[in-house]
């Protein structure tokens, strides 16, 4: 299963029904779990611990240190879930020691061609990254959020739980989760993703107050803090909206709003 001319190091823990195509290189310190496919001209190099079924297609440079001037080649780490694919030229970045040392990406996202995921950041599961979508460090990505093709997230920035960024997007305070942000400078919210949403399996009634809340959000008749207090006093209890209500609540940075 692996290809004459891939160079595995010898302390590199590979599952024995690991892929390894022609001229990829597997480094010390990392480890593979089972099912996995790395393809042709891969780079992984270590720490970097591999859970099972990923699929890299070719190119990819998985666990290199992070593009940090500060970085000074401490060991850190990358850790990669199960059933991820990533394709064609993806980077993935371990962590810094200021930054908490690790990486971390869930299960089953699928990464498109340039993508790119910088050191400390953690990304859920069910997550679709487009084409050069590009995050910077210490960024958090929910479950089941879509980042659009070439769109770029800025340090120390959120995205919430099945938030969707458009192409093109450029986030520079923290996007609300279920809504859709799409923009530059400044990027704008435009409400939930409603049809993404009935697609994912949400009630109508969780729709609906998603929608609600929105109105509260958008009203040029309050402020953001006045807003969060009506969609508090008039639409907690729905888990969604309870969701949303607390990642504003919890937001260093500021959110994303269609407000300048």
């Amino acid at each position: 299963m692996i290809h004459e001319t891939a160079v595995i190091d010898p302390s590199a823990v590979i599952a024995d029904d690991v892929e390894v195509g022609p001229f990829a290189v597997v480094e010390a310190g990392v480890t593979v779990g089972p099912g996995c496919h790395i393809g042709p001209f891969c780079r992984i190099t270590g720490p970097t611990r591999i859970g099972p079924r990923n699929h890299f297609e070719s190119h990819c440079s998985v666990g290199a240190p992070p593009q940090d001037l500060k970085y000074a080649g401490e060991e850190t780490h990358l850790e990669i879930g199960a059933g991820n694919v990533f394709r064609e030229f993806v980077t993935l970045h371990r962590g810094t020691p200021g930054g908490g040392g690790i990486t971390r990406i869930g299960d089953r996202g699928l990464f498109m061609a340039y993508a790119h995921v910088a050191h400390d950041c953690h990304i859920g599961s069910d997550v679709i990254f487009a084409n050069a979508a590009t995050l910077a460090g210490h960024v958090d990505i929910g479950d089941h959020a879509t980042i659009g093709a070439f769109s770029a997230v800025h340090q120390f920035c959120r995205v919430g739980r099945y938030a969707f960024l458009g192409g093109f997007t450029v986030a520079t305070k923290d996007c609300l989760p279920f809504m859709r942000t799409v923009g530059s400078r400044p990027a704008r919210c435009f409400g939930p993703n409603i049809i993404g949403l009935e697609r994912q399996g949400f009630s109508p009634e969780s729709r609906t107050a998603l929608k609600r809340a929105w109105r509260l959000l958008h009203s040029p008749h309050l402020n953001a803090t006045q807003a969060i207090e009506k969609i508090s006093e008039q639409l907690s209890g729905n888990p969604e909206v309870d969701e949303l209500i607390a990642f504003m609540h919890s937001s260093e940075r500021g959110i994303i709003l269609s407000r300048g």
